[in-house]
């Protein structure tokens, strides 16, 4: 079950280029923030605009906490 103010998302692949799917929660403050947007567009050239349910980001979680920063804490 999703938490309340959470988005799901899948990181797909690992920081060595394998292919490790790794679930977390997002808060939805997040959304708006400009490093959100990088990660957003990436999910979106990867899988296209019409996922359907778990949003699916390609990178694995090291490379998300770089991207995002201390803002987006990895919740399971």
């Amino acid at each position: 079950m999703v938490p309340r103010g959470y988005v799901p998302m899948v990181l797909v692949g690992d920081d060595e280029g394998g292919s490790e799917e790794r679930r977390i929660m997002v808060r939805v403050e997040m959304l708006k923030e400009p490093c959100m947007a990088a990660v957003l567009e990436m999910a979106a050239q990867q899988f296209g605009y019409g996922q359907r349910g778990v949003l699916r980001i390609p990178c694995g979680a090291d490379r998300f906490q770089q991207m995002v920063g201390r803002r987006a804490p990895l919740h399971r």
